[in-house]
């Protein structure tokens, strides 16, 4: 029983490190280049780097949202279906 919850938690936290690392990986990257444009042009704007950021991050998940969530919806559906076996 205990070795099936703990394969169940690590499934579920490499599901969840996917699904946040994608758009956190865009959102890094994004700002990276924003950051590198705004010092070649020298434009001090603090709110370009995040409105280009939260934009990424949207775009991201509306576009792979099903996808990156795929994962995590089947594991979830898993522990439902071995309840029985696990609270035992």
């Amino acid at each position: 029983m205990e070795t099936a919850f703990s394969s169940l938690l690590v499934t579920f936290m490499i599901d969840v490190a996917i699904l946040a690392g994608v758009p956190l990986a865009i959102a890094t990257l994004s700002g990276f280049v924003i950051s590198f444009f705004q010092a070649v042009t020298q434009i001090q704007d603090q709110t370009l780097s995040q409105t280009v950021k939260i934009t990424a991050v949207v775009l991201v998940l509306l576009i792979f949202g099903v996808r990156l969530s795929g994962p995590l919806m089947t594991s979830t559906t898993q522990v439902f279906e071995e309840f029985h076996v696990l609270a035992n």
